[in-house]
């Protein structure tokens, strides 16, 4: 019973990972086949379709809060409202 519950488990697991991932059909500049999966089904990975488009993201900025000494905080930030994690208003 132990071992039919052992291998149903370990069974699940690699099924899991049996998903079809196909390569890339594009060459590199060395002439050698990409090794990048393909992207959108389109036989191309990112690097190689000409219709890959990437995702816009928010400029990074410096944080606009203050510290407890009353100093400008010095935290990096891409969030649309421009203060860091420390100084976003928690909701």
């Amino acid at each position: 019973m132990k071992r039919t519950l052992i291998m149903a488990a370990l069974f699940a697991t690699v099924s899991g990972f049996a998903q079809e991932k196909t390569q890339c059909n594009a060459t590199t500049k060395a002439n050698i086949q990409c090794k990048t999966t393909e992207w959108n089904d389109s036989g191309l990975c990112w690097r190689h379709n000409p219709d890959y488009v990437k995702k816009s993201s928010n400029p990074t900025v410096i944080c606009s809060g203050k510290t407890k000494a009353n100093a400008a905080c010095k935290q990096k930030t891409s969030h649309p409202s421009g203060a860091c994690f420390h100084h976003r208003p928690k909701n």
